[in-house]
């Protein structure tokens, strides 16, 4: 039976600004901001860098998510071949998500592959991080997939736009309340995501028209469509850098 495995990464670390209050542009060049010049960005002109943030930022980091179809995945991980003893009768099939190379052990053929670009939050709005390098909550990378269920009518996603049917795709066995309460949606910009992902196509990184058919929700719906044919369900890893 076919299945369909989402495999996501945030390496290489690419970080980015959303300019929300202005023509919406894209700051894509912050990544190696010293301390001092990204406090700058989140206060109003003038304003020393000693006081409190008064000036309100969406920081999204951009990622990739490789969509597999073919038989059920139980192991993905970076750079190292999968161990022997844990291909558990199962084989070993490489990936490469850029240019990185990407082992998985898999029961049965894959049919085919797909790459998307995806956004999520990254510092707080205030350009905040903790210890862990995290703003706004977001999936952990760890060796077990999540998984996935497909769900309709969701009263958040439905917020996006005037007759949006709230389609989505929930992940499941987030260690968290937070993390429980992660989808995968369509996010015409990152101001949509506040813990979610979402996907969009490969390489994309433009800032899109909040309606029906946009390249966000056509890259959420194709996989989808893909999920529903296999049974609703699916399952997603988070690949440890």
């Amino acid at each position: 039976m076919e299945f369909v495995t989402l495999i996501h990464t945030r390496w290489p670390k690419d970080e980015f600004i959303y300019e929300h209050s202005g023509n919406g542009e894209i700051l894509d060049e912050v990544d190696n901001l010293s301390d001092d010049e990204r406090k700058v960005l989140y206060r109003t002109p003038g304003r020393a860098i000693t006081l409190p943030a008064n000036r309100k930022r969406y920081s999204g980091m951009w990622g990739t998510m490789m969509m597999v179809i073919g038989g059920p995945i139980h192991c993905a991980q970076f750079d190292q071949p999968v161990p022997a003893d844990m291909l558990c009768g199962g084989r070993q099939v490489e990936f490469n998500i850029n240019s990185r190379r990407v082992y998985v052990a898999t029961f049965g053929d894959v049919a085919s592959t797909k790459l998307f670009t995806t956004v999520e939050r990254y510092r707080t709005d205030d350009g905040r991080v903790d210890e862990w390098d995290i703003g706004f909550v977001r999936l952990m990378r760890r060796g077990k997939p999540y998984g996935l269920r497909v769900e309709r009518n969701n009263k958040a996603v439905k917020e996006l736009r005037t007759g949006h049917d709230g389609i989505c795709l929930r992940v499941l066995g987030g260690s968290s309340l937070q993390q429980q309460a992660i989808l995968i949606h369509e996010a015409p910009n990152v101001g949509w995501v506040t813990g979610c992902i979402g996907p969009r196509p490969h390489g994309n990184r433009e800032v899109f028209r909040n309606e029906a058919g946009n390249p966000s929700d056509q890259a959420v719906r194709e996989i989808i469509r893909e999920v529903d044919r296999r049974g609703g369900k699916g399952q997603l890893y988070v690949l440890r850098g």
